[in-house]
């Protein structure tokens, strides 16, 4: 019997002994077929998951505000017109997002304390505003003691429109940002005020040859400032000798010039009690009608402010204020 010979080299062998055949199972020289369009679009799944995933984060404090109904973004039609949530002693605490307030239409939220010693806070309006100062709205800080030490009116343009979230700051006196913990929003009518306390501050020093002395008499309604009196003097002291004298002479109306000044951006106020003289000059601010429209004049502080922070600020620059 003949038997023909396998001639397979590569993939088959013959074995004398046993008649089996070995098979070679390499792969090495097969060609890989990729399927590029079948990569492109696995690549494109996974980047459009990513990208879903990321807008959900950054939308996730909206969507849960939609299900929160004391949430400040879940601001709506049926929010009444003075009303509050998550206070704490019936406060804002300061750097605690979870509290609200609303007074007039207007919602306050997200009082946080910032770098240079300034407080930024969120509002909302639930209806358009065409002059804010016409609120009569005054932001109130308040330390741990829940006493006031600070009192802002609410003006950040002439006119909100309905619906955006808007934000503004408040900046504190280094102190005052220091003790500042809670905040309330509230509505003041100063109009009709009396005066029910009064500080006094004074500030005497030298400055060449006068003696100067200014004292600025504080008046508050209700621990909110209504008006104040101002009385400055400079007396020029003895001059001891021609040499002082020649040196001198040029700057004995410097107080005078001084105050001749301020009386031209006075007079154009509506300033009581006004009278001035030789290096001397007093007149008293009634906050409550003061006319500033064709003055340069700069009020000391505005109306509202409390007894706190005038002492603070006053005493931080050098003067001495007690209550009379």
């Amino acid at each position: 019997m003949l038997f023909k010979k396998n001639k397979e080299s590569n993939n088959v062998k013959n074995s004398s002994e046993n008649n089996i055949e070995f098979v070679n199972l390499d792969n090495s020289n097969k060609t890989e077929v990729i399927n590029t369009l079948e990569r492109r679009i696995n690549y494109k799944v996974i980047l459009i998951c990513v990208l879903v995933v990321i807008i959900f984060v950054f939308l996730l404090p909206t969507i849960t505000s939609i299900f929160d109904k004391s949430s400040p973004e879940n601001y709506t039609n049926t929010v009444n017109n003075n009303s509050s949530n998550n206070l704490v002693n019936g406060f804002i605490q300061i750097d605690r997002n979870d509290s609200n307030m609303t007074v007039n239409d207007v919602r306050f939220y997200n009082f946080t304390k910032r770098s240079n010693n300034t407080i930024s806070y969120n509002y909302k309006a639930e209806k358009a505003i065409k002059n804010t100062l016409s609120l009569k709205l005054y932001i109130e800080i308040y330390n741990r003691s829940e006493t006031i030490i600070y009192r802002e009116i609410f003006n950040p343009s002439v006119e909100i429109e309905k619906g955006p979230v808007l934000s503004s700051t408040i900046t504190l006196n280094p102190n005052l940002y220091k003790e500042a913990y809670y905040v309330k929003v509230v509505e003041i009518t100063a109009e009709n005020a009396i005066v029910t306390n009064s500080i006094n501050c004074t500030k005497e020093f030298t400055d060449g040859i006068f003696n100067v002395k200014y004292n600025v008499k504080y008046n508050f309604g209700e621990n909110a400032l209504l008006s104040y009196e101002v009385t400055k003097n400079a007396v020029i002291t003895q001059i001891e000798n021609n040499e002082d004298e020649t040196n001198e002479n040029s700057d004995l109306d410097k107080y005078n010039n001084l105050f001749l000044q301020e009386e031209a951006d006075v007079s154009n106020t509506n300033a009581t009690e006004y009278k001035r003289s030789d290096n001397h000059l007093n007149y008293t601010i009634d906050l409550r009608s003061i006319d500033l429209q064709d003055s340069d004049y700069e009020l000391l502080y505005s109306i509202g402010t409390v007894e706190r922070t005038v002492k603070v600020v006053e005493e931080s620059n050098g003067w001495s204020c007690s209550n009379e």
